[in-house]
């Protein structure tokens, strides 16, 4: 085989190994628990200062519970010195909670005043009669608009 061949087969030999690598990493970290196979939170600001709290998770197989449990909302007037505003609970609100693989819903709507930048910290949990687990996700700022 001439030089080129094998610095051509080497290059492509490199790239396979560094691909595995990748791939093997990424799937390594993809279960959160037990429990938890994926999670995250989401803030969207809707007309009239209404921040729209969107909660996605995962569960590894059938959960009766699964969903968002505690839900605290911040506020903040320059974007960088939050205060706390705001707790929904999942005991209050059912729709925060529900059952299956999957949940994914827009489960709170909260009213900000135009203006000023909210944050959600957003504890999810995924369980069934063996336990359950908890993890918690914060979205990202956002400020309310008219």
């Amino acid at each position: 085989m001439n030089r080129l061949g094998k610095r051509l087969l080497s290059g492509i030999f490199a790239l396979v190994m560094i691909s595995s690598l990748l791939c093997t990493t990424a799937s390594a970290s993809v279960q959160s628990s037990a429990y938890l196979d994926g999670y995250r939170a989401g803030l969207t600001a809707d007309p009239h200062g209404e921040m729209v709290i969107s909660v996605d998770v995962s569960g590894v197989g059938y959960m009766p519970e699964i969903g968002a449990k505690t839900i605290y909302v911040y506020e903040s007037s320059d974007g960088t010195d939050f205060h706390w505003v705001a707790t929904y609970e999942s005991s209050d609100y059912p729709k925060m909670m529900g059952s299956g693989t999957l949940f994914y819903e827009d489960v709170i709507t909260h009213q900000g005043t135009v203006g000023l930048y909210y944050y959600a910290k957003v504890f999810v949990y995924a369980g069934n009669s063996s336990g359950g687990d908890e993890r918690v996700y914060n979205t990202a700022i956002r400020q309310a608009r008219a």
